[in-house]
This record gives structure tokens, C-alpha cells and sequence, in this order.
């Protein structure tokens, strides 16, 4: 892991005297004077900032690292399509063995083979709006950990003395993926918890079970989500402070505290932007899976052999969604790990200084140039 600027220690760890960084070697030129990137304001950041800067942090990632970001992103949406797969082929499956009764206002019953209704139906909504949200959460994780010393670089307004390598450290991968997993652990059980209760549902519609939907949609919903702040900027702790996954967590939560609401917020709107800029996509999607039979195939019905030939269109369409999705996602991220530490920390303040003490250094090393000529 590259060293990081002496700003960017947590509070209370040792660093250099100001003097040893205006001494040090000058840095590279800074790259924004080559790419435009506007810098950010040092000062606790509001959330359209922290949008607007999260698209600048995406652009000042090396590209074949974003390439090898994608590769998870990619698998991980192929494990959402699956389950996505499994899940409705197991609901229609039920639904042809035990029908929907229903009885209507003259008193007559109807019985619906393959239909769901009520709380059945709200199940399988519930499934595949969820679905893509957890797969794609634990890659947006993964991927706040890798573009984390870029991003950082980006906000520290200054080129770092190494390259930042385009292959991850396995070590890091490891350690990433397990906060991915503990982090986005309450979506996936509540993931897990609303198909089980929707398949109960489906195979015994005159059943109680309809219940435990209610109490998913007024206690899960919120808990996962109050979850899922705590440990937000866990990945780009463990990234930039060199922690360990628990104690990664444990420091996300410290950072956290106290704007758990806000986290929740910036999240939440993220997610919106996302899906508002994909929206022709899921549009296409949707095309594919209901006019060329996709959704038919994932029912479990007969279909013709052209259908498989749309079915890898649509899956192109999934991991493309997630693939142009989740660098904003995480660069946001990360970007909450910075305005976190800007206002309980006064990193912004440490970050002017390191830039003056380097704006210094640089003046003496032109100084001293034109004095040797």
C-alpha cells in the first residue's frame, strides 16, 4: 500500500514536523493542471458537493484500475441475474401447484393457477427491487476500497510519490471482500427473509404468513438501512488507514456517528441519480424480458430457441447497468469517508497546511534552481 500523506493520519499518530515536509523532494506536478479536475472545497462538504465531487474522484481513477473493478462488478451482477432466475422460477413453480382463491363481490370463488396476489405479490416486487441493490452493494464496497488511494490523491490536490498499482494487493482484495459481505449483511438477510416469506406465501395463499411481510416492510426495511449507514466508509478505512476488516468497522462506525441520517440520505440519493441515468437501460430490460420471453423463460414455460439468444442480451443489459453504475457509487463512497473526517476531525484543515508546506517546498526547489544558474 502506498505511504500516505502525513494529512491523512488519524488523529493522535505521530507525523513529521511541517519543516520535513517542506525539505522533502518536491512532488509531480499536480494533475489537475493536465486534467481539469476542479478540486473540492476544504470545508465539511454539502451533499450536492459531495455528488459533484465523487464525479470528478471517478475520473481521476487510473482506468485499468477501474478495468479490474469491473471484473468483480461483472461477476457479481451475474450472480444477481441467477438469483433473480431461481427465485421467480421457484414462485412460478409454486403458483401452478397451489392457485390463487380469491372471491369476488357476488360471493363467487375463483381459483387463478400461476397468479400471485396481495402479499405474494408484494413479495416478488420486494425480491427483484432488492436484489440488484444487494449484489451490486457488496461490489460498490469492494470497489470504494480499491479506488480509495486515487480518490484520495484526488482530494489531497497533489500527485503521490508512487503510482498507485493498477493490480490490487491480494491482501487488500481479501480484506475487502470480507467488510463487503459484513457490511451489506443486513440487506442480505432481509433479502433472504422476504423470499422465504414470499415462497411461503405462494404455496399456501389462504395462510397467515402474509404477516410477516408487514413487519419486514415496518422493522426490516429500516433496521437494514440504519445498518448499512454504520458501516458505510468502512471500505475506504480499511483502504487508507491499513486496518483490518473488525477494526475498519469498527472505526466506520466511529466516523459515522452522529450523521448516520445524513449517510443514510446521501445513499439513498445516490442509489436515485443511478437508476435516473440508467433509466434507458432498465427500460430495455424490461422490453427484453417481457416482449422476447425472457420472463417467460425464467417462469419455467416452453419457449423458442431465438429466447436464449435474448436471455445473453439480457444479461448483457444487467452487468452493463452495474458496470456504469457502481464507480459513481463507490467514488460517493468514498467521498463520505472524507466529508466524515472534515467534520469530526478537521482533515480539511490538515490537508490546506500539507498543500501550503508542498507549495513552499516547491518555491525553495525553483529558488534554489535559478540561484545555481
Amino acid at each position: 500500500m502506498p505511504e500516505q500523506p502525513t494529512a491523512w493520519t488519524m488523529p493522535g499518530t505521530t507525523v513529521p514536523e511541517v519543516t520535513t515536509a517542506i525539505r522533502a523532494a518536491p512532488a509531480p506536478p499536480e494533475p489537475r493542471e493536465r486534467t481539469g479536475l476542479r478540486p473540492i472545497p476544504l470545508r465539511p462538504l454539502s451533499v450536492l458537493e459531495l455528488i459533484d465531487g465523487a464525479i470528478g474522484a471517478v475520473r481521476s481513477v487510473p482506468a485499468a484500475l477501474l478495468g479490474w473493478a469491473t471484473v468483480l462488478v461483472a461477476a457479481l451482477a451475474l450472480a444477481d441475474f441467477a438469483f433473480t432466475w431461481v427465485f421467480d422460477a421457484a414462485v412460478a413453480a409454486a403458483t401452478r401447484v397451489h392457485p390463487l382463491i380469491t372471491t369476488d363481490i357476488f360471493g363467487n370463488t375463483i381459483v387463478q393457477y400461476g397468479r400471485t396476489g396481495g402479499t405474494g405479490t408484494l413479495g416478488l416486487v420486494m425480491v427483484n427491487a432488492l436484489t440488484p441493490i444487494v449484489f451490486s452493494g457488496i461490489a460498490v464496497t469492494s470497489m470504494a476500497g480499491l479506488i480509495a488511494e486515487p480518490v484520495n490523491r484526488y482530494v489531497d490536490g497533489a500527485g503521490a510519490a508512487t503510482a498507485t498499482p493498477t493490480r490490487p494487493a491480494r491482501k487488500l482484495v481479501a480484506r475487502l471482500s470480507l467488510i463487503a459481505v459484513v457490511a451489506n449483511l443486513p440487506r442480505l438477510i432481509l433479502l433472504v427473509l422476504y423470499a422465504l416469506t414470499t415462497l411461503a406465501i405462494v404455496n399456501n395463499a389462504q395462510s397467515n404468513v402474509g404477516v410477516a411481510m408487514v413487519f419486514l416492510n415496518l422493522f426490516g426495511l429500516p433496521l437494514a438501512a440504519w445498518l448499512t449507514a454504520e458501516w458505510a466508509v468502512a471500505a475506504p478505512v480499511a483502504a487508507l488507514e491499513d486496518k483490518r476488516a473488525f477494526a475498519a468497522l469498527g472505526r466506520a462506525h466511529k466516523l459515522v456517528s452522529n450523521g448516520r441520517w445524513r449517510t443514510m440520505w446521501v445513499m439513498l440519493l445516490t442509489l436515485g441519480i443511478a437508476v435516473v441515468v440508467v433509466a434507458p437501460l432498465l427500460i430495455c430490460q424490461y422490453y427484453i424480458g417481457s416482449v422476447h420471453g425472457v420472463g417467460d423463460l425464467f417462469d419455467g414455460e416452453a419457449v423458442s430457441g431465438v429466447t436464449y439468444w435474448w436471455l445473453v442480451g439480457y444479461a448483457v443489459v444487467v452487468v452493463v447497468i452495474q458496470a456504469l453504475t457502481a464507480p459513481f457509487r463507490a467514488a460517493v463512497t468514498t467521498m463520505l469517508y472524507v466529508d466524515r473526517r472534515f467534520r469530526r476531525e478537521g482533515l480539511d484543515i490538515r490537508i490546506a497546511w500539507a498543500r501550503i508546506a508542498r507549495s513552499s517546498g516547491n518555491a525553495k526547489e525553483r529558488d534554489g534552481g535559478r540561484g545555481a544558474h
